[in-house]
C-alpha cells in the first residue's frame, strides 16, 4: 500500500470562490481508493457508480494527489 495526498482544486463560482484544500493523506492500493476512503459520498458519481467526470472530484473540483496540480486552477 502507498500513502496518498487528497486535494480538491480551487473554484470560482456565482460569487463564491475558494483556493485549493487538502484533504488528508491515507494508504491505499489506489489514488481512486484513497479518495473513497478519505470522502465517500461526497464524490461525483453516475448512477451505474462511475466517476461523472471521468476522474475523482467533488461539486465538479478534481481530486489530485499533490498540492501543485490542486493550485493549477484558481490557486
Amino acid at each position: 500500500m502507498e500513502e496518498y495526498e487528497v486535494w480538491m482544486e480551487g473554484f470560482s463560482a456565482t460569487g463564491e470562490r475558494s483556493g485549493a484544500q487538502f484533504q488528508g493523506k491515507i494508504k491505499s492500493e489506489s489514488f481512486a481508493g484513497a479518495c473513497e476512503k478519505l470522502v465517500g459520498k461526497q464524490l461525483d458519481k453516475n448512477t451505474d457508480g462511475s466517476y461523472r467526470y471521468g476522474i475523482p472530484s467533488i461539486w465538479g473540483c478534481r481530486l489530485f494527489d499533490n498540492e501543485k496540480d490542486a493550485r493549477k486552477s484558481f490557486g
